[in-house]
C-alpha cells in the first residue's frame, strides 16, 4: 500500500479547496449538494472545506434552497463574499495616473484618476500613496483587506526585477517600479506593459473570450500588442513582447519617442493622427476640424468628423488604418493568431479605421483568412481591469 507523505496530503487539500472555491466563485447560490456532485468529492470533504472557507470569511450562507421532489429539509445555500478581499489596479498613463479598487471578484468599485508628471517618477510615486487613501476610505475598504495590486505602463518592464527599463512617453528609465510599489503599499505587486494587462482582460471577460490565440493591439498615445499564445500570456526573455509601435514601417519618417524614425507610433497613433490634422489645418485644407478652436485634436475630434462625413479625418483615419494593417499583417504572419483585437483612444473610430485594417492585412499577410479582427469591448477600462485581474493571479485565495 503506498503511503502519502504530508506534502502531498496537503497538496490534495489545497487543490481540492481550489476547486471548491472556483465552483462557488462562478456558480452564484450553490449548496454543498451541488458542490459535492459538480466536484466529484464526497460530501464530507466538501463539507469540511466548506467550513474552512467560512471560517475564514471568503464564503457565507445566505438562505435556503427549494426543497426537491422528494421533499425533505431544503439545503442551505452558498455563495462567494465580494467583501472577502480587495485588490487594486494601477495605471500609469501618458495624460493621467488612475487607481482602482475591485473587490474579491475583480468588479472594480472605485476609481480615481489625476494628471501624469511626466519626466518625474518619483514625484508620481509619491503622489500616489495619498490617492489610494482616499480612494479606499471612499469605497469603504479597510487597508489591512487588500491581497495584492496590479500596475500597468506604457513601456518596457522587466519581468525578473519589475523595473521599468524605459516608458519613452512617460520619459521614465529605469524605475525599480515592482519594489517601490510594493514598499509603499505592502502587498505583493505585480507590473506589466498596459498592452499585455489589457490582452488578458479581453480574453477572460472581452472580445477574445473563448480564443486560446490572440494579438490585443493598443493604439492610443503610444502603440503596442499583447500576444496571447495556446490561452498564456507571452511575454519574451525579459518581458518586453509586442513592441510592434517601434518597428519602423516608413523610411526616414517621423522622429519617434524611442529615438528611431518612422517607427509605426509615428504614423497610426493618437499623436500622428493630431499631427496629421494640424497639418490639414496650416495647409488651408478644407475641414470642420478645429473649427470650435478646441487644440490639440484627438482621437474623438477626428472620429467626429468622420462620422460627419469630413473628407480630411476620413482621409487620416484610412491612413492610419494602412499603415496599422500593414503592422498587424506582419503579427499575423509570425504568430498566426486566430484574432486581433484593436483597443485604445483610436480604435473608437470603428469600421472608420478598421476597414482600412482589414484591407491592408488582406494585402500584406500570407494567411489572412479566417482571422477576426474586431475592436475592444472594454474601452478604456482594459489596461486597469487587466491590471486587477493580473493582481488576483498573485494571491488568489
Amino acid at each position: 500500500m503506498t503511503m502519502l507523505a504530508k506534502g502531498d496530503n496537503r497538496a490534495i487539500r489545497e487543490v481540492n479547496r481550489s476547486i471548491i472555491l472556483d465552483l462557488v466563485r462562478d456558480g452564484g447560490r450553490i449548496s454543498r449538494t451541488e458542490l459535492s456532485r459538480r466536484s466529484s468529492l464526497t460530501k464530507p470533504t466538501v463539507s469540511a472545506i466548506v467550513e474552512e472557507l467560512m471560517a475564514d470569511g471568503v464564503v457565507r450562507e445566505v438562505g435556503f434552497g427549494v426543497s426537491g421532489s422528494g421533499g425533505g429539509r431544503p439545503a442551505r445555500l452558498l455563495e462567494f463574499n465580494d467583501d472577502a478581499a480587495a485588490y487594486l489596479g494601477i495605471h500609469f498613463g501618458v495624460r493621467s495616473t488612475t487607481v482602482a479598487v475591485a473587490d474579491a471578484q475583480g468588479n472594480i468599485r472605485t476609481v480615481r484618476g489625476q494628471p501624469s508628471i511626466l519626466g518625474m517618477p518619483d514625484r508620481t510615486l509619491a503622489a500616489l500613496g495619498p490617492m489610494v487613501d482616499e480612494l479606499l476610505a471612499e469605497a469603504n475598504v479597510p487597508r489591512s483587506r487588500v491581497e495584492s495590486a496590479g500596475a500597468t505602463v506604457p513601456g518596457l518592464i522587466d519581468q525578473e526585477s519589475g523595473v521599468c527599463v524605459l516608458a519613452p512617453n512617460l520619459k521614465w528609465r529605469d524605475v525599480a517600479l515592482r519594489q517601490t510599489l510594493s514598499d509603499q503599499l505592502g502587498v505583493p505587486v505585480t507590473v506589466n506593459n498596459i498592452t499585455q494587462a489589457a490582452a488578458v482582460a479581453e480574453g477572460r471577460i472581452g472580445a477574445a473570450r473563448g480564443a486560446r490565440s490572440y494579438v490585443w493591439v493598443y493604439v492610443g498615445s503610444g502603440l503596442g500588442s499583447g500576444v496571447v499564445n495556446d490561452g498564456r500570456l507571452f511575454v519574451g526573455r525579459r518581458g518586453f513582447s509586442g513592441e510592434i509601435g517601434h518597428c519602423p514601417v516608413v523610411d526616414n519618417g517621423p522622429l519617434c519617442a524611442c529615438g528611431r524614425r518612422g517607427c509605426l507610433e509615428t504614423v497610426a497613433s493618437a499623436m500622428a493622427l493630431s499631427r496629421a490634422a494640424q497639418a490639414a489645418i496650416a495647409a488651408k485644407e478644407p475641414t470642420i476640424l478645429g473649427a470650435d478652436g478646441k487644440f490639440p485634436l484627438d482621437p474623438s475630434a477626428i472620429t467626429a468628423a468622420a462620422r460627419d462625413g469630413d473628407t480630411v479625418a476620413l482621409r487620416i483615419l484610412a491612413e492610419a488604418g494602412e499603415h496599422l494593417g500593414r503592422g498587424i499583417s506582419y503579427l499575423l504572419n509570425v504568430l498566426n493568431p486566430e484574432m486581433v483585437v484593436i483597443g485604445g483612444p483610436v480604435a473608437e473610430a470603428g469600421e472608420h479605421l478598421v476597414k482600412h485594417v482589414r484591407a491592408a492585412v488582406t494585402r500584406y499577410a500570407l494567411d489572412p483568412n479566417g482571422v477576426t479582427i474586431a475592436t475592444s469591448t472594454l474601452g478604456d477600462r482594459a489596461e486597469l481591469t487587466g491590471a486587477v485581474l493580473l493582481a488576483m493571479d498573485l494571491t488568489k485565495l
